[in-house]
């Protein structure tokens, strides 16, 4: 079966857009049911088609209460396919909205159940494979709900009901009408609370033959869903190690990016620095109908021909070993903030084994069998890197490799330390960016040793502490109360941070928070060099930063520029402007 799975995958890239990769635009039900005027609509999508080489156009039948019946779907499929535009069909499975929010479909009726299996019947009868739009969550807590949850938690009431409904109604009918038909399960990016709305990225991926990644970030400060924007390429790698070979794309939006449209080509940007087979447009409508976004789909047409010039050259998207298993909780996205202060991340569904650098935050602790899974790591030579979250969590257990606790105490704190002698002593000043509130760690001096700490009155409280443990070594990173705040420790206690990861990825910057790092490993060199390396900065302002490479290294090509950069002392020192993409070749001697 998997041999099918992925043999039909490389036959549907067979041919992209572009050369490294395939763009498609979603077309929602309730903008093209009464297209009548084709001649019209044709003038409209050039808005997006004379900028965009569009490979794919998802249909959809269904959304929150619009019907597009058949034979208007027909006609769509029939348009897109005579400018040799591959179709498929879609789904957003969403009932009343009109009283505010999100509403699901209520499975426990008859008539959300028989919504459902309609609108799979039709895309089977017209399409070869189809999408269902991340709305297939449930959230109805209607009197039926209550009823038939029961005893069970709504997260465990819901993962049981989806799993059923996909089996039962999905794919039993998709595969009754068409027996070949690739039924595609796209994800939302709140991957944080994925059980709690029914998503079960441990069984879903084998009952849908693929999966399809949501890669919206928006606004963290000011969007409902406050993510940092790492999240993009974060939550791409994190679905592929979730469905191996069948993680077909990456899906974003230009919805509150008005504000600023990097903030829309930012999304672009990440999601194809993780290397997907596709990119999804959403939506037609707002890309040809609204005014407010007419300038979206030329910007990201750029940004496509920019960014296939060079995507194909730099090998495959590597990072530290990052395990969060199903069904975690605790310090939400904090994976993202961290990838937003320059650490990059491979994640991984299950524990990574073998690997010889694992960051673990607080989620992993959910894990029952991670003191064990720690502790042949940490016998077998790796580093392993915890937060004071997973600290917390774990509580009593932590001490099977250091005596450290988290205490109920909080520090303000706004100046910081480091140490240059690994902890025997901490020195300098430096300020940070305001002032923190972090959680005070309890630990034994000379048994586990500081090597940043952050400065009170009479006092000091760790920042980043590191043991020995057994021929491995285990580090704790305090996390503040406000993740985000991350970004304010000063630039040699995030160098501290960064340090403790690039005994696996040795390419480091140096520098401020919000400049991130991507790397790629193209197999031409020894072992497990760095080939390649992506640095975006999202400062609002101008700022020097400076790569730490790896061994052997003789010289750095930016390959947008072609510009050569000597290495001096193992670095690069270079100015960044906001926002843009530095794309380095590394050449080894």
């Amino acid at each position: 079966m998997e041999k099918m799975r992925n043999k039909s995958v490389a036959q549907r890239f067979a041919k992209g857009s572009y050369k490294n990769f395939n763009v498609a635009v979603y077309c929602p039900a309730d903008v093209i049911k009464d297209i009548t005027d084709f001649d019209d609509f044709d003038r409209r999508f050039r808005l997006i088609s004379d900028h965009v080489k569009v490979g794919r156009a998802y249909i959809e039948c269904y959304r929150a209460l619009d019907w597009c019946e058949k034979e208007q779907v027909l006609k769509m499929k029939e348009y897109f396919e005579s400018k040799g535009i591959a179709t498929s069909g879609g789904i957003m499975t969403c009932g009343d909205c009109r009283d505010g929010g999100w509403i699901s479909l209520c499975y426990s009726k008859p008539e959300g159940r028989e919504t459902l299996r309609k609108a799979v019947a039709q895309n089977a009868e017209i399409f070869d494979e189809f999408i269902f739009d991340d709305f297939l969550f449930l959230n109805c807590r209607c009197e039926e709900c209550v009823k038939q949850k029961g005893d069970r938690s709504w997260a465990q009431f819901r993962l049981d009901q989806k799993i059923e409904i996909a089996e039962e109604i999905i794919m039993k009918t998709a595969k009754e009408i068409n027996p070949d038909i690739n039924v595609i399960l796209k994800y939302p990016q709140w991957y944080e609370f994925f059980d709690e709305e029914g998503f079960d990225l441990k069984v879903e991926p084998e009952l849908f033959d693929s999966i399809y990644t949501g890669t919206e970030t928006r606004n963290p400060s000011y969007a409902q869903q406050h993510i940092p924007k790492y999240l993009s390429y974060f939550i791409m790698r994190y679905l592929d190690s979730a469905a191996p070979g069948r993680n077909l794309g990456g899906w974003f939006d230009p919805y509150e990016c008005t504000y600023n449209l990097t903030s829309y080509l930012e999304q672009g940007y990440l999601t194809l620095f993780a290397k997907p087979k596709e990119v999804t447009l959403f939506g037609l409508g707002v890309l040809v109908y609204e005014p407010e976004y007419r300038l979206f789909a030329p910007a990201v047409g750029e940004l496509f021909a920019e960014v296939d010039e060079y995507l194909g050259k730099l090998g495959d998207p590597v990072g530290v070993a990052a395990y969060r298993p199903v069904y975690a909780r605790g310090e939400d996205n904090i994976h993202n903030y961290l990838g937003m202060c320059g650490v990059p991340f491979e994640p991984y569904i299950d524990y990574p084994e073998g690997e010889k650098v694992i960051f673990l935050a607080e989620g992993a602790a959910d894990d029952g069998d991670i003191v064990a899974k720690m502790k042949e790591s940490m016998m077998d030579g790796a580093s392993v890197i915890v937060t004071s979250g997973f600290v917390r969590k774990l509580g009593d257990a932590f001490g099977e490799f250091v005596n450290v606790k988290y205490s109920s105490r909080k520090a303000l704190v706004s100046e910081f330390a480091d140490s240059k002698n690994s902890g025997v002593s901490i020195s300098g000043k430096y300020a940070g960016g305001k002032e923190i509130m972090i959680p005070q760690l309890d630990y034994c001096t000379n048994d586990i040793w500081e090597l940043a700490a952050g400065y009170g009155t009479d006092n000091n409280f760790p920042i980043v502490l590191r043991c020995k443990y057994g021929d491995g070594t285990i580090s704790i990173i305090t996390v503040p109360d406000n993740m985000a705040d991350l970004y304010h420790y000063p630039a040699p206690v995030l160098n501290v941070i960064r340090g403790l990861f690039n005994k696996e990825i040795p390419v480091m910057v140096e520098g401020p928070a919000q400049v991130q790092l991507f790397t790629y490993r193209n197999g031409r060199g020894k072992g497990k060099t760095i080939d390649h390396a992506i640095v975006r900065s999202d400062l609002p302002y101008a700022e020097q930063v400076t790569l730490k490479l790896p061994e052997g290294v003789c010289e750095v090509k930016e390959l947008i520029s072609g510009e050569k950069m000597p290495v001096v002392d193992g670095k690069i020192t270079f100015g960044m402007t906001p926002c843009v993409n530095y794309v380095y070749e590394l050449i080894y001697q």
